[in-house]
């Protein structure tokens, strides 16, 4: 058994994951109740997730959600969600309840209720640091002082052998209504197979969406390499190709347990507590372990 997820703040998430799995949850109930607790708590929305994050450009909080369930490689996710701070939980009720796999804007709103989601206003969804930086986004076009591309990403592998892949995100400060970055897509944003395991990626989702690193991580973790050096295979891939530094960050989890992450990130802040890391910190589990938050250098 073992969790792995996107930065500093994803030690939440992995404490509660690593308590699930050793309950006897299976992976995806795991996953669920992981970035769920990370999606709902108000302190963690300035990091582009859930509860507390900053609207798109016309003050409307638009939230993105998928998860991928390893067993069979179904995907379930919703893009542009308006009114439900947990994307997460509708993404899985996508992909348990339907025939399709991606449900966007009113059409993921209005099946979020007919699922019985409880609608919340968009006022609820903000707190009062993110709606004085829109406000001063409407006055001056300013942007938020912290620079960076968060998106709580969460691998889970369970008991029995199963995998899973979970991400939820706002997406970037007053977004274009509508915009749809890397994290709900496959491939791109995450990506599971019980053959070979998972991976997920965060960072500048536009140009994430070219390489589809997620799927690359799986397919060469399916080859036979171990997760850390999959993950540093595909982002020199990624940089190389692009010939410009960008943000990215992924993460990487086998069947074995094993676990791997490589980034460009120089150095990453967090705003609670002030402390400033220099490279990509994510947060992972393993059984007979204590959570933990590592730092991988930037390459």
């Amino acid at each position: 058994m073992a969790c792995v997820a996107t930065w500093a703040f994803g030690i939440q998430a992995v404490s509660v994951a690593s308590e699930c799995l050793q309950r006897g949850e299976s992976c995806m109930e795991a996953l669920e109740k992981a970035v769920n607790i990370v999606e709902d708590d108000p302190s963690t929305g300035r990091y582009y997730v859930g509860r507390g994050c900053y609207p798109n450009s016309e003050g409307i909080v638009q939230l993105d959600g998928a998860v991928m369930r390893g067993t069979d490689c179904k995907f379930g996710a919703v893009a542009a969600l308006e009114g439900y701070s947990k994307p997460i939980s509708v993404a899985k009720r996508v992909l348990e309840q339907t025939q399709v796999n991606i449900l966007v804007g009113s059409g993921a709103t209005n099946f979020a209720k007919a699922q019985g989601f409880v609608l919340e206003s968009n006022e609820s969804l903000l707190i009062p640091e993110t709606l004085e930086a829109y406000k001063d986004y409407c006055k001056q076009k300013c942007f938020p002082s912290r620079t960076g591309h968060d998106t709580l990403s969460v691998l889970c592998l369970d008991t029995y052998g199963r995998i899973a892949a979970g991400i939820s995100t706002s997406g970037p400060p007053f977004k274009m209504p509508g915009r749809v970055g890397d994290s709900p897509l496959p491939g791109c944003g995450l990506y599971a197979d019980d053959q070979a395991g998972a991976a997920a990626a965060s960072g500048d989702g536009e140009k994430i969406m070219q390489f589809c690193p997620s799927f690359h991580i799986v397919q060469l973790m399916r080859e036979g390499n171990e997760p850390q050096k999959a993950c540093e295979m595909v982002i020199k891939m990624m940089t190389d190709r692009a010939q410009k530094w960008f943000e990215v960050a992924v993460i990487a989890l086998n069947t074995k347990g094993q676990t791997g992450a490589a980034s460009t990130v120089r150095e990453w802040t967090d705003f609670r507590d002030k402390k400033v890391y220099s490279g990509f910190p994510f947060a992972q589990w393993k059984m007979g372990t204590a959570p933990v938050i590592c730092i991988q250098p930037p390459r």
